[in-house]
């Protein structure tokens, strides 16, 4: 299973975090996936053990749908409760959103 950049960017939004993005970001068309990406970048390099053809299969394993967005939402909730967070310059992402932007980094 391999989620595209629309696929990553419509879960990032549906989770909140597509607010972070500059407006051009959330432009349909050719969107300025830059500040994305840095985030992405960021979280890759503080996590460089992770797995992350298993990290695209954990949060998405039957594609992204409306289910799947729900249970990202409730997964990036989790997080939050258990102090599982990503700082990135002053922003505070749950390791789900975390995650969603490094996939999103490596596409």
């Amino acid at each position: 299973m391999s989620l595209n950049k629309r696929e990553l960017l419509l879960a990032l939004a549906a989770l909140g975090a597509g607010a972070m993005l500059p407006a051009a970001a959330q432009q349909a068309g050719a969107p300025d996936l830059s500040a994305g990406r840095a985030i992405g970048d960021a979280y890759r390099a503080a996590n460089a053990g992770e797995d992350w053809g298993a990290i695209r299969a954990e949060l998405a394993p039957s594609g992204l749908d409306a289910a799947a967005i729900a249970r990202l939402r409730s997964l990036a909730a989790a997080d939050f409760s258990a102090g599982r967070v990503f700082v990135h310059e002053g922003w505070r992402l749950s390791r789900t959103e975390g995650r969603l932007f490094a996939l999103l980094a490596a596409a």
